[in-house]
């Protein structure tokens, strides 16, 4: 994985000064330089003037401590509940805004928001979190879900590391203690039995979540997780990531190897972009090259299975073999039911990042090509130009099927996360 590295050199003639030519660049970086150029301009703009401001006026909830979540097309509050996903979610965001945007001070106000919410009552105890509360902070839904433990606990690392110092000492002991539990939890078969993960079969999401804090604790721990980093990198990539069939499996058997069977078939595309970027990330700062190659084929599968070459986008979920089992044509987004081949907010956004990642590491024409697409379809269709922030659901045709902004699942963290890494990235590689 690569960021090509550029020399000036300044030539001088009779006739004044012949235009800076530029050194050391790849084919790769001068075919696509201004378009990245364009592209970086309109990406940071919409993030930072259409969705980080309709969701820092909204957000924080100033009657009760935490977050409101659930806004319709126009940002009016239709539910007053607080997802425990979205705890962690909203202090990572808005603490990463500040970490590597700008040092706005309300963005630091509002991840704060949700560091003060971890001491009432969204703290389960035994390092668990609550999964619903009320606006009032009383327990709806119980510590049931692994995945708003792994939120919260790298929301608080991104807080860490935006807080000042003496504040930031206490929380980075307060999340050693939570990472440790947290990574006990992960294999404990009475934690995991709430998930609904099928008997005989290990769920990829909780794998790749794992992965993700495990690699986001080394700007607090340093390698003090390295063991666990490298063992779901590699799950990641060469066990859920099947050579015998060329797919990317979202079940996997408890042994580590395929099982074609009910849920042991199918193939979840923004699950698997999201994971691959994770382990792209992982082998840029592990220094392991073998995790960028692999992870480059990996999204190829991808492509060839899930993208959607006549209406664009990426699908919802596909079966191995094309022909979905009646159950799974169909699952409910927080009462809204959405077809197998719809065009789902957080899948695109997953995909066009990782798109992204693979095409500017390893300066993969490809992969480029494909992130293109992916950046005209979600302007064209998932962009709301006029309130701001993406629509949730589209039919596969690209025609609205739920424009809420806001709700149980979709919150200020998809979206944000994937404009600003873009932001990131791309500027990275320009430089």
């Amino acid at each position: 994985m690569i960021f090509t590295t550029k020399c000036k050199r300044l030539h001088k003639s009779g006739r004044g000064k012949v235009p800076v030519i530029m050194e050391g660049k790849s084919e790769f970086y001068v075919k696509h330089e201004k378009e990245l150029r364009r592209i970086l301009k309109k990406v940071r703009e919409e993030l930072l003037f259409e969705v980080v401001p309709f969701w820092e006026k909204r957000v924080v909830d100033r009657e009760y401590p935490g977050y409101l979540n659930c806004f319709d097309r126009q940002g009016d509050l239709i539910d007053v509940r607080k997802p425990g996903w979205f705890v962690g979610r909203t202090m990572y965001t808005f603490a990463a805004l500040y970490n590597t945007m700008e040092k706005r001070q309300q963005w630091l106000e509002i991840a704060r928001a949700g560091r003060t919410f971890m001491n009432g009552s969204f703290y389960a105890g035994r390092g668990r979190f609550q999964q619903m509360m009320s606006r009032d902070g009383r327990v709806l839904n119980g510590p049931v879900s692994i995945f708003t433990d792994h939120f919260a606990v790298k929301g608080l690392y991104e807080y860490v590391k935006a807080c000042p110092r003496q504040e930031g000492q206490r929380d980075k002991e307060l999340a050693g203690q939570l990472s440790d539990i947290l990574f006990r939890n992960v294999n404990d078969p009475g934690v995991l039995a709430a998930e609904g993960i099928p008997l005989g079969f290990q769920k990829h999401a909780v794998n790749f979540m794992t992965l993700l804090v495990a690699l986001e604790s080394r700007e607090l721990f340093g390698r003090r997780y390295g063991d666990i980093l490298k063992n779901c990198v590699e799950k990641s990539l060469y066990e859920f990531a099947s050579d015998a069939y060329e797919a990317p499996f979202e079940y996997i058997g408890t042994d580590g190897k395929p099982k074609p069977e009910g849920e042991g078939r199918l193939i979840d595309p923004g699950h698997t972009m999201e994971a691959m970027w994770f382990s792209m990330k992982a082998g840029k700062k592990c220094g392991n090259t073998e995790y960028g190659k692999r992870a480059m084929q990996v999204l190829d599968w991808v492509i060839e299975r899930c993208y959607d070459e006549e209406y664009g986008g990426f699908y919802q979920h596909v079966d191995l073999d094309g022909a979905l089992e009646e159950r799974f044509k169909t699952n409910t987004y927080a009462d809204v039911l959405a077809a197998w081949d719809d065009k789902i907010w957080w899948v695109q956004a997953e995909c066009l990042y990782a798109l992204a990642m693979s095409a500017l590491y390893n300066e993969n024409e490809r992969h480029y090509d494909y992130f293109l697409k992916m950046y005209d379809y979600v302007q064209t269709y998932f962009r709301d130009k006029k309130y701001g922030e993406w629509y949730s659901i589209l039919k596969r045709d690209g025609t609205l099927k739920w424009d809420d902004k806001g709700s149980e699942l979709k919150g200020a963290y998809h979206v944000p996360r994937c404009l600003m890494q873009l932001t990131v990235l791309i500027k990275e590689y320009l430089q």
